[in-house]
């Protein structure tokens, strides 16, 4: 395999094909390393990353550890070629290992039929991921503040199951003592009750009393509602009612079981004004308000329905695409029981 070395103005990009297209976001994988930034497929087994080099002086420290000292002497001398990709790279695994967990805190499609992570778990996997590339990072502080986002991690780590424990007991050491090293204390381990582990499975929520008068449903955005709070294999549900003679518009999406957000849904052009506050049950979205009659009358194409956290999103966006968001979905399927994969990914899978 090879990989595709193009010069522009200075910077660099790699690339494993030579026409570079644009990956969809919710399955780029990436990490900022100093100069760079590198990024994989996250929903494929690709090891070498593709990178954007806007800075060959800064990232030239580590640029061999990860694609060989051909294609490092290539960019140093800035000439555009193809070259060989070495199979001895000595960093590129454990690059390639940050970089899958921290798509997977972005991006991990937890709904119905995916578990979700133990966040606690995912950041301890991610503050020892983060240490063994230390070097290449673009934020020197980057393992202090992956600790910070670990200290509940013991306590997760000590219930898993039985088969996992002896992988969990050394992330719980290696944890311990680079938050040692680090200053940072860690919060005692406290075992939970079997039930807080338990993931009951979402269903169809009911959606309001009264004559409806209209429904639909609209896909979620997944860039729109934070990680892990929206099921991602569940589209949002709307229904128009009369109750009491007065209508009312009702929605509902489900959640990722226990699951709390501040989420919002906008039915119909923005002129409209209405928006409803959605709230969280632990399984299920949901809110409704009164609406004009003339609600009733929008044509087809005006019913829409946008469900979204303002603090994340501002303005509409055209959502994933259906391959991607598959391609991803099955990728999560496959990490559950694949030997391969993070402690956090193998947990949800038990």
């Amino acid at each position: 395999m090879s990989v595709w070395v193009h010069i522009d103005d200075g910077a660099a990009n790699l690339s494993r094909t030579a026409s570079r297209g644009d990956r969809a976001e919710i399955r780029t994988a990436m990490i900022e390393a100093r100069g760079a930034l590198l990024s994989w497929d996250a929903a494929s087994d690709e090891r070498f990353p593709d990178a954007e080099i806007h800075s060959p002086s800064e990232a030239s420290g580590w640029l061999a550890e990860i694609y060989g000292e051909d294609i490092a002497a290539a960019i140093r001398t800035a000439d555009e070629t193809s070259l060989p990709l070495p199979e001895d790279a000595e960093l590129v695994d454990a690059a390639h290992r940050l970089a899958a967990l921290t798509w997977a805190s972005h991006w991990w499609p937890a709904g119905v039929y995916t578990p979700a992570l133990n966040g606690p778990i995912l950041a301890a996997e991610t503050v020892l991921a983060a240490h063994a590339v230390a070097h290449l990072l673009d934020d020197e502080d980057a393992v202090e503040r992956a600790l910070h986002d670990a200290v509940d991690a013991p306590s997760a780590l000590t219930a898993v199951p039985p088969q996992l424990r002896s992988d969990a007991v050394v992330v719980v050491d290696a944890l311990a003592a680079l938050a040692d090293d680090h200053g940072i204390a860690l919060n005692p381990a406290v075992i939970p009750a079997p039930e807080d582990w338990a993931l009951a499975a979402g269903t169809r929520t009911q959606v309001g009393d009264g004559i409806e008068i209209g429904h639909g449903t609209a896909p979620v955005r997944w860039a729109d509602v934070p990680p892990q709070t929206v099921a991602a294999d569940s589209d949002a549900q709307w229904s128009l009612r009369h109750v009491d003679g007065v209508p009312h518009l009702h929605v509902s999406v489900a959640a990722v079981p226990g699951a709390t957000a501040e989420l919002w849904a906008r039915f119909g052009p923005h002129a409209l004004d209405i928006d409803v506050p959605l709230h969280g049950d632990g399984s299920a979205f949901t809110g409704s308000t009164e609406v004009a009659a003339s609600t009733a009358l929008l044509p087809l194409d005006e019913r829409t329905l946008w469900v979204r956290d303002p603090v994340l999103a501002a303005v509409p966006g055209p959502a994933e695409r259906d391959e991607d968001r598959d391609a991803v979905r099955e990728h999560a399927v496959d990490r559950l029981d694949d030997p391969r994969a993070s402690l956090a990914e193998r947990a949800a899978g038990e």
